[in-house]
């Protein structure tokens, strides 16, 4: 019917014989606790039992004797495993077995007395039983202990055997190794005999596993390689006269392999003063000459590296120096050993020597960079990498140092740190000259319109008039944050720089200190280069003055050069900025020298940060904004200086193979128009100032704050819209994607782009892509209705 659970140890005994039920068992185990199993099984059980009965006799009314003889014989093992598994089952089967059975099948209203005399005899067995289970499992418990108990006196016991086994087996092992690692062999040549006794390693020497029978003087002789072998008679002919011979020769094997031997002799004279015998010992000494030459060979190897390597003792005290180092540092391998490294070449060490002494005997190694002196005395930035040496004795003897020459790598790294540096900084200015021009578009339209709808004679006309004034500057100092982030708005032309050179030299005198002579050397027929003439007369103009202010009030010279270069690969890596644009080609050159004070190293690597000014009312924009310049013209820009030599700011511009572009000429005639243009930007003030301008100027408009409402506003009337004026940079949806989503509405959408940034970066990014046109932001009343003037008329 059931298994009747017993003690967690009878479960593991058990899985001996039945895996599956144990498996069953250990699973019931771990989802419920032992005691709730206790309890519950047996319950479980009795109930199921009774309800059986129940069914049978009472309700399908069955009276078949032997079935009921097997449900009460059910009905006693479970009592007896009740009572096994402890006191509180047993009772607990007792009283349902005795109290509530017997009235299932008998009179209800029955005397209880028979029950009760019934369920006392019951108890009392189930009690004893109990009785029995517990003892039983005590005793059970105390035998698993004591057998846990032998148990781990056995596995101690087994273990303190297999280590003594161990023991023993490794100090074997040790003997036999330390046998096996003799490998000299002795020897002892009788003259007289012409034969030699040995031990067994001198036949192991020459190859044999098995010592021959008979080993004479011709038996060696034979072994001997024949270009050593008269270096080995003269030996034996002078050992007996010297008293001792000292040799070193080859051998040959039976296998014909080749051998290198030591042989050390000692003659052994009799009374009379003869030799009688030549004693000795022989070592194989093949696997030291094979050490010898691939150290020989390393240090051939070593001598082929570009990087210097040498050794010194722990004082400093050099003792092999590498070809490597005498290209380096200039000395011949002669003059610097045996010179201490840190005073034959001026060391800069990073920290205290102490410091890197403990550090290398703490790890074995170091590295680091140092500053070292070459013999012609140029400075060297090396990599250092240093190997603690110990000797025998384990104590630290000195160190092996391999040097790197970084110098050239290092500037290229802080060049290339730089130029990252001006990127990041130029992306910031070109963000925050982006948000100021959406506020300024505010400003100068608003004003402009104020400003056309006031009379004449009108008061607030001049404070108007300022507004309009002090935009324009602020304007002005957003285009300076837009050519420093090589964003600012080109128009490119094919120039010829000397005369545009030519040209504002007047305006550029007139701007310097009367005390500072301007010269011209400007080459006539120079190659044209793609350019914005406004953006290249602002570098001459910066360039020269900043040039200027540099000489100070005693007076003194600014030159400009014009010129052409031819530019190599050599001369890109000595650009100061902007260098990895160039290529190898034709250049245009344009050169401005002052005879002024010129600058330090720290001032001139700090020269292009925005902001950075030397001067007490400087902003710190010019050479910034210069430099961006150059950048957005593919070009680059080297500068010299040194305190007191004044200072050479060099701009390279690609020449251009092109002719001279036209312009396109301004509208003319009358603003005014009709039609609905749809303003699609995310700054409310500019949405407004657009707006009221194209109304005033007779237009309908409707806005949207993003490309999703806007591309919303044009299906639901694409033929009402006659524009849209649409902003580059926004937030949801950019102007980008508007324009393709407004296009697969209607490819002929007509979309006047406007944005901060500069046309030309604008039109080659939506190049055949049916832009209609572009408006640079901050943009005035009328310059905004001529522009969709222009473009309707189209």
């Amino acid at each position: 019917m059931m298994m009747l659970p017993g003690p967690a140890q009878a479960h593991r005994r058990d899985n001996r014989v039945f895996p599956r039920l144990k498996a069953l068992s250990d699973s019931i185990e771990r989802r419920f606790p032992s005691g709730v199993l206790r309890y519950a099984l047996p319950i479980c059980s009795l109930t199921t039992l009774i309800g059986v009965f129940y069914l049978l006799y009472v309700v399908l009314g069955i009276r078949f004797p032997p079935l009921y003889g097997f449900l009460y014989l059910l009905l006693l093992i479970v009592l007896l495993g009740s009572a096994w598994l402890g006191y509180g089952p047993g009772v607990i089967a007792c009283a349902i077995t005795t109290l509530v059975v017997p009235h299932l099948v008998n009179n209800p209203n029955r005397a209880i007395q028979s029950d009760l005399t019934r369920f006392t005899l019951v108890l009392i067995i189930s009690l004893l039983i109990s009785r029995l289970s517990e003892t039983h499992r005590r005793r059970e418990a105390e035998l698993k202990k004591t057998a846990e108990d032998l148990e781990v006196r056995v596995r101690e016991r087994t273990e303190e055997a297999v280590r003594s086994a161990n023991l023993m087996r490794e100090a074997e092992e040790r003997l036999r190794f330390v046998l096996d690692s003799a490998e000299i062999g002795y020897w002892d040549y009788d003259v007289a005999r012409n034969a030699t006794s040995r031990s067994r390693k001198y036949d192991e020497i020459f190859g044999y596993r098995e010592p021959l029978a008979l080993w004479d003087r011709e038996t060696l002789l034979r072994h001997v390689h024949t270009e050593d072998r008269g270096t080995v008679e003269a030996g034996f002919r002078e050992a007996p006269q010297s008293g001792h011979a000292s040799l070193e020769f080859r051998i040959i094997r039976d296998d014909y392999s080749i051998h290198w031997v030591w042989m050390e002799a000692r003659a052994l004279s009799a009374a009379a003063g003869e030799s009688t015998h030549l004693s000795g010992v022989i070592m194989d000494i093949t696997g030291r000459k094979q050490t010898a030459d691939s150290l020989r060979e390393q240090a051939e190897l070593l001598d082929l590296a570009h990087d210097a390597i040498f050794s010194t003792d722990w004082n400093s005290n050099i003792t092999f120096w590498s070809q490597g180092a005498e290209q380096m540092y200039g000395w011949s391998r002669e003059e610097a050993v045996g010179k201490a490294s840190r005073d034959l070449l001026d060391t800069t060490f990073p920290e205290p020597v102490k410091d890197i002494e403990s550090k290398l005997v703490s790890a074995g190694h170091w590295e680091g960079e140092l500053v070292h002196r070459r013999r012609d005395g140029a400075r060297l930035l090396v990599a250092s990498r240093w190997a603690l040496r110990r000797g025998a004795d384990g104590q630290p003897r000195g160190y092996l140092e391999i040097n790197t020459d970084v110098t050239e790598r290092r500037r290229i790294e802080e060049q290339l740190s730089h130029t990252q540096k001006l990127e990041s900084l130029g992306v910031l200015a070109g963000g925050v000259a982006h948000d100021f021009n959406n506020l300024l578009t505010g400003i100068l339209g608003n004003a402009s319109l104020a400003l056309d709808g006031t009379a004449p004679y009108d008061r607030n006309r001049v404070l108007l008039e300022g507004v309009m004034k002090a935009a324009e500057r602020a304007a002005d100092l957003t285009r300076q944050l837009l050519a420093y982030a090589g964003k600012g708005r080109f128009i490119m032309r094919t120039v010829n720089l000397s005369d545009l050179v030519r040209e504002i030299s007047g305006l550029v005198q007139a701007s310097i200190p009367k005390a500072v002579q301007l010269r011209l050397q400007l080459t006539d027929r120079l190659p044209g280069i793609d350019a914005d003439p406004g953006q290249l007369q602002q570098i001459v103009m910066n360039l020269v003055i900043n040039g200027a202010e540099a000489i100070g009030p005693e007076g003194g010279t600014v030159l400009v050069r014009a010129g052409v270069q031819q530019v190599d690969s050599q001369y890109i890596d000595t650009m100061s900025s902007a260098g990895e644009l160039l290529r190898a080609g034709e250049y245009t050159s344009l050169e401005v020298h002052d005879t002024g004070s010129g600058m330090t190293e720290d001032t001139l690597a700090r020269i292009f940060d925005p902001f950075f000014t030397t001067k007490f009312a400087g902003r710190g924009l010019g050479l910034s904004a210069v430099l961006g310049i150059v950048r957005a013209h593919k070009g680059a820009l080297k500068v010299y200086s040194k305190p007191g030599q004044g200072t050479t700011f060099k701009v390279l511009f690609p020449a251009s193979l092109s002719s001279q572009g036209a312009q396109p000429l301004p509208f003319k005639g009358d603003l005014s128009g009709t039609g609905t243009v749809l303003i699609v930007d995310d700054e409310e003030v500019v949405r407004q100032t657009a707006g009221n301008t194209l109304e005033r100027y007779g237009y309908k408009t409707v806005t949207a704050g993003d490309g999703v409402d806007a591309v919303d506003l044009y299906r639901r009337q694409p033929d009402t819209i006659s524009l849209v004026l649409l902003d580059l940079t926004m937030p949801v949806m950019s102007g980008e994607d508007a324009l393709r989503e407004l296009q697969l509405i209607n490819p002929k959408v007509r979309v006047l782009l406007t944005s901060g940034y500069n046309e030309v970066e604008a039109v080659q990014r939506f190049a055949g892509k049916g832009l209609a046109g572009f408006i640079q932001k901050p943009y005035t009343a009328a310059a905004l209705a001529e522009k969709v003037k222009e473009v309707l008329a189209r």
